[in-house]
């Protein structure tokens, strides 16, 4: 069977994951440990590069990156497709905006999860007991300064949440004018831009649990307010086009 390597809350993992689901393909997935799993993914890495999540390791080989696995779900799954021929070129611009805005909102994450002790609790690794989480909370401040500078992250998470986010997530708004997706049909398009909100109001547990201090980190009010309406269309879209994990096995 396949293996899903990822993080929980990333966006580019729940990408993944969304289009694996959608295309009911079944598959175990396993968590991700920063620091800790760095030596698993440099094996599937190419040559001269870094391992990065999301990970699909298969017998035959590995797909690495959220896009790329995207698409091989629709190679391989069934359903209607996420990646109609006809909005290609549209749909990879979005995929283009979407990884910009990620970039950020991953910066802004590892920055507003050295704020909140409880956050830093609740990303530790679910094998640690709960009587020692709360002394190893350097441990996460650890794992995040590390993501911080694997993946070379702004250093003013706020200035480029002004320069790249807010015009990024006012395109989406013009796009849609009001429409249920970007491309005539749900596509993925919706998928790649719904996930770039996680950050501004994280999505129902339901869906991508967090807890109560990653879910009040990783939020941020006043680009809440502005963007009601995008949050709104996004909560629709996983109501009624996100499928439940049931086909994914968790991996040990």
């Amino acid at each position: 069977m396949q293996t899903l390597v990822g993080l929980g809350y990333s966006g580019w993992t729940e990408k993944a994951r969304w289009a694996m689901d959608h295309h009911r393909l079944a598959y175990q997935y396993r968590e991700h440990i920063p620091l800790l799993g760095e030596l698993r993914l440099r094996r599937h890495a190419p040559p001269g590069g870094r391992g990065s999540v999301p990970l699909l390791i298969e017998d035959s080989g590995a797909t690495m990156g959220s896009y790329a696995i995207a698409q091989r779900a629709e190679r391989e799954g069934q359903g209607a497709p996420l990646f109609p021929a006809a909005s290609l070129p549209e749909i990879e611009q979005w995929e283009q905006r979407s990884d910009a805005i990620l970039r950020v909102g991953r910066a802004y994450m590892v920055q507003r999860l050295m704020e909140f002790p409880d956050a830093q609790v609740e990303s530790l690794p679910p094998f640690i007991p709960t009587w020692a989480r709360g002394s190893l909370k350097p441990m996460a401040r650890m794992a995040a300064s590390f993501l911080a500078s694997k993946h070379e992250a702004a250093a003013d998470p706020e200035a480029a949440l002004l320069a790249t986010v807010v015009p990024g997530l006012e395109e989406l708004r013009a796009a849609l004018q009001g429409r249920r997706f970007l491309t005539g049909t749900f596509s993925y398009a919706d998928i790649t831009m719904s996930v770039t909100l996680q950050f501004i109001r994280p999505v129902a547990d339901d869906f991508i649990p967090l807890g109560p201090g990653r879910r009040k980190a990783w939020s941020h009010p006043a680009l809440a307010e502005r963007f009601a309406d995008l949050l709104r269309w996004r909560e629709q879209l996983y109501a009624e086009h996100r499928p439940s994990h049931g086909s994914a096995q968790k991996a040990p």
